[in-house]
Formats: C-alpha cells, sequence, structure tokens
C-alpha cells in the first residue's frame, strides 16, 4: 500500500462522514424539531415524523433539513477521514507493510479498536463541551 493509497483511505472517509450528514441530518432536525415543540408546556404542534417533514418542506424547503449542518458537515468529515485513515494506516503496520486481498483478523481487530479509541478520545471531550454548553 502505497503513500497514495494512503491518502485514499482519508479522502474516502471524508465522503463517507459527508454522505453520513446528508442521509442523517435530516432525521435529526425532525427529531429535534419534535422533541422541542411536542411537549407538556407547547402542546402538540407535530402529529409525528411525516408531519413534522411535510411541514418543514412546505415552509423552509429542502434547505430547512439541512438548518444547521454546517458544523456536522465539517465534524464528520474530519471524524470519518481520521477513523478511515487511521484505521487503514494501523492496518498495514500490523500486516507487516503487506498488503493481502485477503483480510486478516488478527490486523483488522486491533487496527480498528486503536482507530475507534483514538477518535473517542478526540470526540469524547468535544461532545461533553458540547451538552454542557446546551445545558446553561
Amino acid at each position: 500500500m502505497g503513500e497514495s493509497s494512503m491518502y485514499k483511505e482519508y479522502v474516502a472517509g471524508m465522503w463517507a462522514g459527508v454522505a453520513t450528514v446528508i442521509v442523517g441530518h435530516p432525521f435529526d432536525t425532525v427529531k429535534v424539531k419534535l422533541q422541542k415543540h411536542n411537549t407538556a408546556a407547547n402542546g402538540i404542534k407535530y402529529k409525528n415524523g411525516l408531519h413534522c417533514t411535510a411541514r418543514i418542506l412546505k415552509t423552509e424547503g429542502v434547505q430547512g433539513l439541512y438548518r444547521g449542518a454546517t458544523s456536522s458537515f465539517l465534524g464528520m468529515a474530519f471524524e470519518s477521514s481520521l477513523a478511515f485513515g487511521i484505521y487503514s494506516q494501523t492496518k498495514q503496520l500490523l500486516q507487516g507493510g503487506f498488503h493481502s486481498d485477503k483480510p486478516q483478523p488478527q490486523a483488522i481487530i486491533p487496527a480498528g479498536a486503536f482507530a475507534g479509541s483514538i477518535i473517542s478520545s478526540i470526540l469524547c471531550p468535544t461532545e461533553l463541551v458540547k451538552a454542557s454548553e446546551s445545558d446553561s
């Protein structure tokens, strides 16, 4: 696996993060609106998720489903890029630089665990800060 292949893993991870937000952010938007507006204090504004989605599309258009997505795009692109790249480099290191078409579990499992631990050590503190800021 050469250097250009290594960069491909980081780029693939970046695009995987972007795809995650493209698919997932509208669901998060609807979930947050349902949680915020359908409370005992506010009454029931939306009948269900489909009703909420239809109202967003009617009043704000498709861009309403992606409101506030910029930070998600940047964050998920960075996170996924790191996860894919670290996993790939660690797996290559554990396989002794040998690129095999057949996955080797003795390299895959520790590489995944290592990549996950690195990403967790970055994400956990940032998520904690986000959660504490939203409580204020």
